[in-house]
């Protein structure tokens, strides 16, 4: 619904930079209220505060992105460009040498790059060619986030860093939004459901995320996550009219099909939910799309 409500909003009027800009301090907002409500601690010493910090700079190009992609290509098609970002995750882990090679994450990259392909077959305009590059960049930039967080806050409660890269983004944007003009908000009752709801349903889906992660492990979580790309394609036909053509819906069941290889269920993994590493709840818990 993120996606869904940002497209509403900038087909209302409002630009890129104004919809990230509210959902972003919309959340920040929305952590704070939560966080203390569970009494979280939301300290950190100095130099995990300047990292967290730091890395909400690649977590700010990811929001920034993806919003400029949906002004530019469907939704459905952004989320799964977005969505090869578990294939460059594991590209870049087995270059760094922190994962092993396994050869079904090999068929999960072939088929992730093979189900873009499709799904780009189509002609595109110039700008959204542009979209799709956007869309790609995106992916490349949530990839450094992830990799930065599972290496610096391994085995941590990642929920105080999350709120440090989230205000670091909220500011970012705000500033930006003054250097540029200001506020541009939307026009009409659909336009302003999007702007209202876009903060809500990030912060809600990223509060659910931390509470079930808790409950059923990252791991299990992981695996129902697969299924994000399936609903983003029915709601933007259900709700904003956004069809892909059938090749595309071709290529998208393949990056769905390479999602199920790189995360497969827990009984297949063999992993139990009680047992799973930490890092992933904390890394999954910095999604932005």
């Amino acid at each position: 619904m993120v996606g869904i409500c940002t497209a509403l909003a900038q087909g209302g009027g409002a630009d890129p930079l104004t919809v990230v800009m509210l959902r972003t301090v919309g959340t920040v907002a929305l952590f704070l209220a939560w966080f203390q409500w569970m009494k979280v601690p939301l300290r950190l010493p100095p130099r995990e505060r300047a990292v967290a910090v730091a890395i909400g700079i690649p977590l700010c190009v990811n929001n920034y992105l993806l919003n400029l992609a949906i002004a530019e290509i469907p939704v459905p098609l952004v989320v799964l460009l977005f969505y090869l970002w578990p294939a460059i995750t594991t590209s870049v882990s087995w270059l760094a040498g922190k994962e092993r090679f396994g050869w079904m994450r090999l068929a999960g990259l072939v088929t992730a790059f093979a189900g873009v392909a499709l799904a780009l077959n189509v002609d595109f305009t110039a700008a959204q060619m542009k979209g799709v590059w956007l869309a790609l960049g995106a992916s490349v930039a949530w990839s450094a986030t992830f990799l930065l967080t599972s290496h610096f806050f391994h085995g941590r409660d990642t929920r105080p860093a999350t709120l440090h890269m989230t205000a670091t983004a909220a500011v970012v944007f705000v500033i930006g939004s003054v250097f540029t003009g200001g506020v541009n908000l939307p026009h009409g009752a659909a336009g302003w459901s999007g702007i209202l709801g876009v903060p809500f349903f990030y912060a809600f889906a990223m509060i659910g995320l931390f509470s079930v992660t808790a409950r059923l492990g990252p791991m299990r979580v992981g695996f129902f996550m697969n299924f994000e790309p399936i609903v983003a394609v029915g709601l933007a036909a259900l709700i904003l009219g956004q069809r892909l053509e059938p090749v595309q819906l071709a290529g998208g069941a393949l990056v769905v099909a390479a999602l199920f290889l790189f995360r497969p269920p827990p009984a297949i993994a063999g992993v139990a939910p009680s047992g799973a590493p930490r890092r992933s709840a904390g890394a999954e818990s910095s999604r932005t799309d």
